[in-house]
């Protein structure tokens, strides 16, 4: 607000310095001829208005850095208006409890692993045995098989024994072929147990690396890092000091990209449009200039100071180039170019006058005697005006109006003729 009240008063300075070396001139002539003493010549050169104004430069785009999800103590951290390019580290959070996660999601990966390679032994031992048992089951029918034609000769007796025993191992081989299934099936569930809790804790695990990612926090790109102020403590951060989940601990300018926020007085910001050309100095390196153009324009004032009757309006202009690279937060004077006109006819506004709708200057020739010439006016500001026709460059012209009896001729632009 103190830049906005300068602002508007350098305006009003100017404008009365102005006055102040008109009174000046009008003074100094005292009782010498008005002719000789109060006159100035008709320059070439171009014509130039402009719109002085006090402001700062800021970062189009500003990124901040802020906890994520995590919580804890800073380890470290970068100074504060550092300058740092991508993936520089600005912040590193300790954080005991999220080390302590990953810790125990780590031993309980560990015997869930040792669990999944006990249940493969276990059935791999238990299927072995139950193939080998069938295997001797399928032997020994083969052999009672292979006795089937002593079967005919022996007793009945004993042929119903042999009997039951061929029946027993078909039986014995389809029991170890259904165990065989039911291990394989049981086998099946369990590792699809395992390997679905081992999933989950890999997903975990993954959650737990991106959180351990985050209390390290990087540059996203080329700035200067402003630390911000800790909530707790109402200073900026430092090392030591807690912070938890979605609190902003700096913020990081995008210095390719910078625009400068001017408060101009009413009068003034009527007179900007947007893309008019700027041109910005900086008191705090005089050897850095840039150059831009107005982009926007807030339509509502605001008080100058409180009570104050004087509106400020605020004007945002780009930095499109500059020589070195403009920090954020840097004052800037601003010089907004309203017209320009290359290569013309220049005489002080004061020279102008108004008589009978038409614009005059009143030239005093080589013999002394003084010409009322009406004159066009292609652009005209409070100091200076640009004259399209009615005067020629070098020729002496009056920044006072003479007394009416002094002029000898007076010529029209449309007639071009000469009356007494």
């Amino acid at each position: 607000m103190k830049s906005s009240v300068r602002i508007a008063y350098r305006q009003y300075l100017f404008r009365g310095l102005c006055a102040l070396v008109t009174g000046g001139l009008l003074l100094s002539c005292g009782k010498k001829d008005v002719a000789t003493s109060s006159s100035c010549f008709v320059e070439r050169g171009d014509y130039v208005e402009e719109i002085l104004g006090d402001g700062y430069a800021e970062s189009v785009n500003t990124v901040v850095l802020m906890t994520n999800g995590v919580w804890g103590k800073i380890k470290y951290i970068i100074e504060d208006g550092t300058e740092v390019v991508a993936g520089d580290t600005v912040i590193v959070i300790d954080s005991p409890e999220i080390e302590q996660q990953m810790d125990d999601l780590l031993t309980l990966l560990k015997a869930i692993q040792a669990e999944k390679e006990k249940t493969v032994a276990t059935f791999n031992l238990e299927k072995a045995l139950q193939t080998a048992k069938m295997e001797t089951n399928i032997a020994a029918a083969q052999m009672e098989s292979m006795d089937s034609l002593q079967l005919t000769f022996s007793p009945p007796q004993q042929r119903r024994i042999s009997e039951l025993q061929l029946k027993r191992s078909h039986l014995e081989q389809d029991r170890c072929r259904l165990n065989l299934e039911a291990m394989e099936i049981a086998n099946r569930i369990d590792m699809q147990r395992i390997n679905t809790y081992m999933n989950w804790i890999y997903r975990r695990m993954d959650d737990q690396r991106q959180m351990m990612k985050k209390l390290v926090v990087r540059a996203p790109h080329e700035g200067m890092v402003l630390i911000s102020d800790s909530w707790t403590t109402g200073a900026k951060f430092k090392q030591g000091d807690e912070v938890w989940d979605e609190m902003p601990l700096a913020i990081l300018p995008d210095l390719s990209q910078m625009q400068v926020v001017m408060r101009l007085p009413e009068n003034d910001y009527k007179r900007i449009d947007i893309d008019d050309p700027v041109e910005f100095t900086f008191p705090s390196n005089a050897e850095n200039h840039a150059w831009g153009h107005i982009t926007k324009k807030i339509p509502v004032g605001v008080e100058a100071t409180k009570g104050s009757k004087v509106k400020l309006f605020e004007v945002t202009a780009s930095v499109d180039s500059s020589l070195t690279h403009v920090m954020p937060q840097t004052g800037t004077h601003a010089s907004i170019r309203l017209n320009m006109l290359k290569d013309t006819l220049l005489v002080p506004s004061v020279c102008i006058f108004d008589e009978d709708s038409l614009k005059v200057a009143f030239v005093q020739r080589d013999n002394g005697q003084i010409e009322q010439r009406e004159v066009l006016t292609a652009m005209a500001s409070l100091t200076q005006t640009a004259v399209a026709k009615g005067l020629g460059e070098g020729e002496r012209v009056l920044l006072l109006r003479p007394a009416s009896h002094k002029i000898r001729h007076k010529i029209f632009l449309n007639d071009n003729t000469q009356r007494q």
